[in-house]
């Protein structure tokens, strides 16, 4: 929707965020005004293994955008949401490594396996 923000009949303000990329529930989520990084890719069903964490995008409605680095906040002892303002109509993309878009998209492993599989079984021929 067009609206902002939105109140619930239990009087809890809520936004839409898009979440979109490498995460398991990609879509336009209804969620708490204030909520946290962390906790809007929970919403999302959290992102896959393979998701590159030190370079995820905000574009806000506005037309501004951030690049997050999620894995420098773990050590971090501040909250997340000190660090990243989330907004209505934001959308946030979790970007793929390239290593495993490589991996997941192409043959590339079961080639390696035949050609491990094909070593050993000459080696035991000699």
């Amino acid at each position: 929707t067009n609206e902002s923000y939105m109140t619930g009949v239990d009087g809890i303000i809520r936004m839409n965020i898009n979440v979109i990329g490498h995460v398991k529930n990609p879509g336009n989520h209804l969620v708490y005004d204030g909520i946290d990084l962390l906790s809007l890719l929970s919403v999302a069903g959290g992102y896959l293994e393979g998701a590159n964490l030190k370079n995820i995008k905000i574009y806000h409605k506005d037309g501004t955008n951030e690049n997050i680095d999620l894995s420098n906040f773990f050590d971090l002892n501040v909250p997340l949401n000190n660090l990243v303002v989330l907004r209505p109509n934001d959308t946030i993309y979790v970007e793929q490594k390239k290593i495993s878009q490589i991996m997941r998209s192409s043959n590339l492993p079961a080639i390696l396996l035949s050609i491990l599989n094909i070593a050993l079984t000459l080696e035991r021929t000699d």
